[in-house]
């Protein structure tokens, strides 16, 4: 089965239009948000009496082989899990732009390759 080769105006066009997907997000934020359940510290809460712990949610991520652990208070968590999400699409945006560069760069090698060899020929 032959594949079909797709020009080199569609595959930059198709560049530009990723990276335009890329530019029109509103922040993003690597990392994966985690739900933990902690004790909040007053002798007189529930959490010291029962044990029953306070839900928190906290941003991990990991810098020079440690986890590290951000607190992300209640009022910004939905906004810090789109971050998050949108850290993942444009992560994913931007291997497809490099698939597609690199299908540029290969479309390239064999016509220099060819050129080279005519040019070999033509001195002979």
């Amino acid at each position: 089965m032959k594949i079909k080769q797709i020009s080199e105006k569609t595959l930059r066009q198709r560049i530009v239009v990723k990276i335009k997907k890329v530019a029109g997000f509103d922040g993003c934020i690597a990392g994966s948000l985690v739900q933990i359940h902690r004790k909040c510290g007053r002798p007189t809460c529930r959490c010291a009496t029962t044990g029953e712990k306070h839900p928190a949610f906290v941003l991990t991520s990991k810098v020079n082989r440690k986890t590290k652990a951000v607190y992300i208070p209640v009022g910004m968590v939905e906004e810090v899990r789109t971050w998050v999400e949108n850290y993942r699409q444009i992560k994913n945006l931007l291997k497809e732009i490099d698939e597609l560069s690199e299908q540029i760069i290969r479309q390239k090698v064999p016509a220099s390759r060819a050129v080279a060899r005519n040019k070999k020929l033509l001195n002979q």
